[in-house]
């Protein structure tokens, strides 16, 4: 009875790094040389990628990593894929205008004016876009994925909170923010 449950407590601890391991091969990199691919998941070409690769690069360099243009001379690759859907539109407030000096006066007179705007009360439909970053960390020259973590949010189109450099920084902090802890799930951002 005892041999038994000594072989079966035995083929447990064998299987347990298979069980255990299948999703990372190695510990995340503390540091060390990356370069980033970047890519689209629908495989269109968006123009704003380079901004996504810019804010992932300043988020991987706050962590410890150097970057480097040339994949082949990297210790790892960070895949980054963006991905954007519109899933509706929303209302944002608009506004009269923007607050500036103004050069002016009556014919030959001196001076400066300011303009300032009041809110008119009307609103203007814009789209809302769901913008999904995922970032794979490999070993350059192997399949193995060393950390990977993918966050996402919903913000209206053509708006401050809503422009690519918000929205990459946004989504690249909160991704790296914990590093090299992998995130349980897509980290949302609001």
């Amino acid at each position: 009875m005892k041999k038994r449950a000594v072989l079966i407590a035995a083929a447990a601890m064998a299987f347990l790094p298979i069980l255990g391991g299948a999703a990372m091969a190695a510990d995340p990199p503390a540091g060390g040389t990356v370069s980033i691919e970047p890519k689209t998941t629908d495989g269109d070409y968006d123009p704003s990628l380079r901004i996504f690769v810019g804010a992932a690069a300043d988020a991987l360099a706050s962590k410890g990593f150097t970057i480097l243009e040339d994949p082949g001379h990297s210790a790892y690759v960070a895949e980054l894929a963006l991905s954007r859907t519109e899933v509706g539109t929303s209302t944002v407030k608009g506004s009269a205008g923007h607050v500036g000096p103004m050069p002016g006066g009556a014919g030959g007179s001196v001076g400066m004016g300011v303009v300032v705007p009041f809110a008119t009360g009307n609103s203007r439909i814009v789209p809302l876009q769901r913008v999904r970053l995922e970032l794979r960390i490999r070993k350059r020259g192997a399949d193995e994925v060393v950390w990977n973590g993918a966050a996402v949010t919903v913000r209206p189109a053509g708006t401050k909170k809503g422009a690519d450099e918000t929205v990459a920084t946004d989504l690249t902090q909160a991704l790296l923010r914990g590093y090299p802890a992998i995130p349980e799930g897509v980290v949302g951002v609001p």
